[in-house]
């Protein structure tokens, strides 16, 4: 599970700004005794979070990330699946996948001259088996600078280093150090890494004993966070439709139950090959007529609603069935607003989500911070600093009450994160002016 992740100099990104999954602190303050608002919940009885013994630590099941247009908040949970992305598919096999899906490239913060020369640096950290792994890189356009992997047991709380590889610029080579306890044939091939590729994404092709729960983790990421990338999604469950794999089926099955279950009309999918390519398929969506017969035409004739729902809903049948992190930018998007609130809902609900995945995401709907959805400690901001940096920070920064309603204070500027407007009288004259100069 993700503990907390830290991204510096990065796009918008330009000091270091950390997100965290772990939770605050139980608070035992009640609503006011004057509110005649109904009940609202402490944020415990919304979701307890995971707990990890030996740390005294829940992790948070979602984080929710509100902000102004351009606030950068796209860019932290960017930066995120970026370094997830690296870390599986190495860094080449990146690049290819950003070519072919429009993903974002490596850029540093452009509008400070030292920040445009410096490198990205990224920091993960993860819980597996009571054991805290904190996964270290950075990097910069033309090669890695430090790459390093370590970890703490619950036991002792102690930092052990289990690889470390430092760029040296005098003899153009890496200077490696392994932990005792990282022993084993996988260490062979540290010599054959190449300077513009990571360690990590060798080792997930691996099994590694010491690390394996951690590796099996990354291998289940579902690449791609906008959910107008619905290609890159139905891409995926059409290949995985193309095998004999009982899982693959079985996740379709449910992924398409819970399309139906959202009034969507669709009865079936079908997937059609159109040649031996891995991702090239014909895809349909199949309706019952009001005689019961069957009608199918091209899946994106269908709404965006739908199409998004489905990329949406295959990522999230995945990662509860395999215990893991989905990621999604703009999660209200063409979405109904109850559709989410019932997708949070099972996230947060220990029954609905068994396996401890989580879920992050961003969105402009500030209906999903009323009360009894999300707990305070999930609620992050976003906003711009006067250098036009991104400025990332948690509701919990300030004296919040638990009845507050806090989706009316966020847009009454209360917590920042909202964009400066004119008056309306100063955008109807500039309108005026406009059309005059014109």
């Amino acid at each position: 599970m993700l503990v907390d992740f830290t991204v510096e100099n990065y796009r918008s990104i330009k000091e270091p700004v950390t997100l965290s999954a772990v939770a605050q602190k139980q608070s035992t303050r009640q609503k006011s005794q004057n509110s005649k608002r109904k009940r609202v919940k402490l944020d415990h009885e919304i979701t307890p979070g995971y707990h990890i013994e030996g740390w005294d630590i829940d992790i948070l099941p979602v984080l929710a990330i509100f902000g102004a247009n351009a606030s950068g908040k796209s860019n932290v949970i960017q930066a995120l699946d970026y370094l997830l992305l690296m870390m599986t598919s190495g860094i080449h096999e990146t690049a290819i996948i950003q070519k072919k899906f429009k993903y974002a490239k490596l850029d540093p913060f452009k509008l400070d001259n030292v920040s445009e020369n410096n490198p990205t640096k990224f920091e993960l950290r993860t819980v597996f088996d009571n054991a805290i792994y904190t996964y270290s890189l950075v990097l910069n356009q033309k090669h890695v600078v430090i790459e390093k992997l370590d970890y703490s047991i619950s036991k002792t709380k102690r930092t052990r280093r289990l690889f470390s590889r430092q760029w040296d610029e005098v003899s153009k080579k890496f200077i490696w150090k392994t932990g005792d306890d990282f022993s084993g044939p996988h260490n062979q091939l540290q010599k054959s890494i190449r300077e513009n590729e990571l360690f990590i994404s060798t080792l997930v092709k691996l099994e590694v004993d010491k690390i394996e729960t951690f590796l099996q983790w990354l291998r289940s990421r579902w690449p791609g966070i906008h959910l107008g990338s619905e290609k890159l999604a139905l891409a995926f469950i059409a290949a995985s439709q193309d095998t004999d794999v009982e899982t693959s089926k079985k996740i379709f099955k449910n992924t398409l139950e819970i399309v139906k279950n959202f009034d969507t009309g669709l009865s079936d999918i079908k997937f059609e090959k159109k040649s031996e390519e891995y991702f090239d398929f014909n895809i349909f969506a199949i309706h019952e007529n009001s005689d019961g017969k069957t009608v199918n035409w091209s899946f994106e004739e269908e709404s965006l609603g739908t199409q998004r729902l489905l990329s949406l809903a295959s990522r999230i049948v995945v990662h509860l069935e395999l215990g893991g992190l989905v990621i999604v930018d703009e999660l209200g998007t063409n979405i109904h607003p109850n559709i989410i609130q019932n997708i949070i809902k099972i996230f947060q609900n220990p029954k609905t989500n068994p396996k401890n995945a989580q879920l992050i995401f961003t969105s402009h709907d500030n209906t999903l911070q009323r009360n009894n959805l999300l707990r305070r400690d999930q609620i992050w901001f976003t906003q711009k600093r006067p250098d036009h940096s991104t400025e990332l920070y948690p509701l919990t920064d300030f004296n919040v009450r638990n009845d507050l309603a806090i989706d009316k204070a966020y847009l009454d500027g209360r917590f920042g994160a909202v964009p400066f407007l004119p008056s309306s009288e100063e955008m109807i004259l500039q309108g005026d002016e406009q059309c005059q100069d014109s």
